[in-house]
């Protein structure tokens, strides 16, 4: 199955129910609102976790703390030890997850990810969360895979790290694609991508003419 940064690249914006896009922007502004960020700020994948209650832990960090504390949730540690070091591994291509232990809300990604990439991963399970689905749970199934649900945690993973009115605003101001993902912690292709998708120079040349019309001689 495609990694979750290749699927946004993949997926058909249109596929996305009406109303879902307005929508996105609408929960990233109030995200950054609740936390004192204006929409040209980064708004970090743990601070929006934290926010909601949400633990973040990397699968290696997760493998020492089973070994410690999770024996009544996984009475058989050797299997669970074993699925961890699977999912650590390089060659799996593990990205992240959401996940229910006990009464608490984790997000268990992959710290030999580059950090770009992990804050995609972990906004990407955060938008799974806020939109309400199915969680995986290590100790029940898990998730079933819809491309409804993982399209909406797509587009509003992205949107929730590069909202539409913050990057108006800094292509407007002259920022380049490498900028603007510096300045959002994200990767130089989701900056690009968004810039695309959401038709940002072709927009701003439209509003320079309406706003700087032929000039009108009085005299």
């Amino acid at each position: 199955m495609p990694l979750p940064g290749e699927m946004f690249y993949r997926m058909k914006p249109n596929s996305l129910r009406k109303g879902f896009k307005p929508q996105a922007e609408s929960i990233s502004l109030d995200l950054r609102s609740r936390l004192n960020l204006k929409a040209t700020d980064a708004c970090p994948a743990r601070q929006v976790a934290h926010l909601l209650q949400i633990q973040v832990v990397s699968i290696q960090m997760l493998r020492k703390i089973a070994e410690q504390h999770l024996t009544i949730e996984f009475p058989n540690s050797a299997h669970l030890d074993t699925s961890l070091k699977t999912l650590e591994n390089r060659d799996t291509q593990f990205s992240a997850m959401a996940t229910i232990i006990g009464e608490h809300r984790i997000i268990i990604f992959n710290e030999l990810n580059s950090i770009a990439r992990q804050e995609s991963d972990i906004m990407h399970e955060l938008a799974h969360v806020i939109c309400e689905h199915p969680g995986n749970c290590l100790s029940q199934k898990l998730r079933k895979y819809d491309p409804q649900h993982e399209n909406e945690a797509i587009w509003l993973g992205a949107t929730i790290q590069i909202p539409e009115a913050g990057l108006f605003q800094l292509v407007r101001e002259g920022r380049t694609n490498q900028q603007i993902a510096d300045n959002y912690g994200s990767s130089l292709q989701m900056a690009t991508y968004r810039r695309n998708i959401l038709g940002i120079d072709i927009r701003i040349s439209r509003s320079n003419k309406s706003t700087t019309g032929p000039v009108i001689n009085k005299a």
